[in-house]
């Protein structure tokens, strides 16, 4: 059930994301952002208040010593996503996104080295070295032949120090997001309800984001069709499925969770085309590539968590037997 609520998250970004391709600039997806972090703060504190009503204010408390973890989630959130949508200044966005998510498992993996999370297996190691090659390609593939638009002319990203300082705030986020995968983990293990964790991750994030909006002169009103629009879209784009996302990482293995991440920018993609026309073959057979691998190491996990969990039954099991 978590690996569902992922791909529902996946699914629901990518459409939205593929819909507003082409008709939003770094800012209005900042903005865009900025009115889904508000409303996700605004809706589920509102569900929490209800509850209270119904259920008394200890019915929906969370558990000793979260505190932490949540101002721990609140700061890492807005790094993670303030300092992609700040690289993409300097980067394009789809190959900032296809690095972002390409690292997040090989990520977890080091992190899992310096004693945080589970040490992946062989297998692990080397299905986080293959996304991020096929991350980095697919990321490289939609960049190339877009012009001076997203990468200069001929498609080339040209180097300098504003790309090298985009793709660094790129790489932060990625392992931003391996870091929130490790915490949102913790949580559900805590048994903090999804819906509490929601109401209180994001509120550094979008006030940060407005402060960023404003620096940066706002948006652009000839996009903008007014307030009801822009908060649609940021609801459908960012405040249910990072609820659903949210739900989902508290009951998966993080691995897990990174590696089906990996598959959003093809998906995004897959809804460009649906939504804008146009086909690239290459990028296509990597996108298949990448979710086949993906999907390969998901089953995997799930295989091996059933077979620790036979064993773990097994050795619970056997001083009983030798009693009897």
């Amino acid at each position: 059930m978590p690996i569902v609520f992922i791909v529902a998250s996946v699914v629901l970004q990518a459409g939205v994301f593929g819909f507003v391709s082409g008709r939003v600039d770094a800012t209005a997806s900042l903005a865009l952002s900025c009115a889904g972090f508000g409303a996700a703060a605004v809706v589920f504190n509102s569900v929490l208040a209800v509850r209270r009503r119904r259920r008394g204010a200890a019915g929906v408390a969370g558990p000793p010593r979260a505190t932490g973890l949540l101002v721990l989630m609140n700061v890492v959130t807005a790094v993670t996503f303030l300092g992609f949508y700040a690289s993409l200044s300097w980067v394009p966005s789809a190959l900032a996104t296809g690095i972002e998510t390409a690292i997040g498992p090989a990520a977890l993996a080091l992190l899992a080295l310096a004693g945080h999370g589970q040490r992946a297996s062989r297998k692990g190691w080397v299905a986080a070295a293959v996304l991020v090659l096929l991350g980095l390609g697919i990321g490289w593939s939609f960049t190339g032949g877009r012009g001076g638009e997203d990468g200069g002319a001929g498609g080339g990203l040209a180097v300098s120090a504003g790309t090298v300082l985009g793709l660094a705030l790129v790489v932060v986020a990625g392992v931003g997001a391996a870091v929130l995968a490790l915490i949102s983990a913790e949580l559900g293990r805590r048994g903090i309800d999804p819906v509490y964790v929601t109401a209180h991750r994001f509120h550094l994030t979008y006030l940060c984001g407005g402060a960023l909006l404003l620096a940066t002169g706002g948006l652009d009103r000839r996009w903008v069709l007014g307030p009801p629009v822009l908060l649609l879209l940021g609801v459908l784009a960012v405040t249910i499925p990072l609820f659903l996302l949210q739900t989902g990482l508290q009951r998966a293995d993080p691995m897990v969770a990174m590696v089906l991440l990996t598959t959003l920018p093809g998906a995004t993609y897959l809804a460009e085309t649906v939504f804008h026309g146009g086909f690239d073959a290459t990028s296509l057979t990597l996108i298949c590539c990448l979710i086949a691998v993906a999907s390969w190491y998901a089953s995997l996990s799930r295989e091996q968590r059933g077979a620790r969990g036979v064993r773990g039954r097994g050795r619970a099991a056997t001083p009983e037997s030798t009693r009897t």
